[in-house]
């Protein structure tokens, strides 16, 4: 009995044993073919890398002049295109002539107006009104106000002919020009000592917040190429009317007007309520029968026939005149 005990488990034993160094080998065998077959990817990698030209040439030179020469074209065609139809600065232009423009251009406006039946804010001066108020005008900032109240006058004819009801606020963002005085070489100075501290303290507080993520502005750099001339319309009109007027404004070819954002509600902001209709009303130019009845209109429409407020962003966009020669430089430093 005791004999017959011990071989059980000594078979049991073998069998274990067995299993197990079966599975070790087939496990180390499969480890081995896998690291065999990394080994063989890695070694023919590294042969192609060898056998292929890891320095410039004559062709790739060549190829990279025709893309170089291929972009500086493209960006040509682009100046041609974005400054086909915007009106150029007048470098002449004075205080004498800004101050008239706007006397006759508002006075051109408020006709157009007039005819076009389009209600317009009091006093409306395109968003200048300060500057009739006595504010004074700065020298550098003259060309690009007459370049700007060009531009919202377009806007403003635009929403005329669209038959937009009424212009309820009108407003616009002073650009920086407007707002700088010139300096005496000892502010500039000053400044200048200034900006520099406070880069530096940017830098050493920047050296602390690395760990944060830095959020990158979709718009950086557009000033190398653009001047944006912001401002805003609160306006009432039908659906159709300020579908017009969005289309016209994103297809005008004189002035190249950026929607920015627009917040649209209805004029009405309650349902119609019970008694709200009015009773039947007479046909107008209808002749009355032998017994005086005229035909009565007793159909009323409730809702659907609202006008619509909508607040719009516009930046006037203006693309700078140098945009190509600027770009040449760039790419001829690359090139070399």
């Amino acid at each position: 009995m005791k004999k017959s005990g011990f071989l059980k488990v000594y078979l049991v034993i073998m069998i274990v044993s067995t299993l197990l160094g079966g599975y070790f080998v087939f496990s180390s065998r499969s480890q081995y073919i896998a690291t065999k077959d990394s080994f063989r990817t890695s070694k023919n990698k590294v042969t192609a890398l060898k056998s292929s030209k890891i320095y410039p040439d004559s062709n790739n030179l060549k190829e990279k002049q025709k893309r170089v020469a291929g972009y500086i074209e493209a960006v040509g065609s682009l100046k041609s295109k974005v400054l086909e139809n915007q009106s150029k600065l007048n470098s002449d232009f004075t205080e004498q002539n800004f101050r008239k423009l706007m006397e006759d251009e508002s006075a051109a406006i408020a006709e157009i107006a007039e005819k076009e039946k389009l209600i317009l804010p009091e006093e409306f001066a395109f968003g200048m009104e300060a500057y009739n108020k006595g504010k004074q005008v700065q020298a550098g900032a003259l060309s690009r106000l007459e370049w700007e109240l060009n531009a919202i006058k377009q806007f403003v004819t635009i929403a005329a002919n669209a038959g937009v009801s009424s212009i309820d606020d009108f407003s616009r963002d002073e650009f920086k020009l407007e707002t700088e005085v010139a300096k005496t070489d000892e502010e500039e100075s000053n400044a200048s000592r200034s900006s520099r501290r406070t880069s530096s303290r940017s830098r050493s507080r920047g050296s602390r917040n690395n760990d944060k993520p830095v959020k990158t502005n979709p718009m950086a750099g557009a000033e190398k190429v653009m001047e944006t001339y912001r401002f805003t319309s609160e306006i009432t009109a039908s659906y159709e009317a300020l579908t017009a007027l969005l289309n016209d404004v994103a297809a005008d070819k004189n002035y190249f007007l950026w929607l920015r954002k627009i917040r649209i509600e209805n004029e009405r902001q309650t349902s119609p309520r019970e008694g709200d209709a009015p009773g039947p009303t007479n046909v107008e130019g209808v002749v009355p029968d032998e017994q005086g009845n005229v035909p009565k209109i007793d159909a009323t429409v409730l809702f659907g026939n609202e006008k619509m407020k909508a607040r719009i962003f516009i930046d006037a966009v203006r693309f700078k005149e140098d945009l190509v020669e600027s770009e040449t430089v760039d790419a001829d430093k690359k090139s070399t």
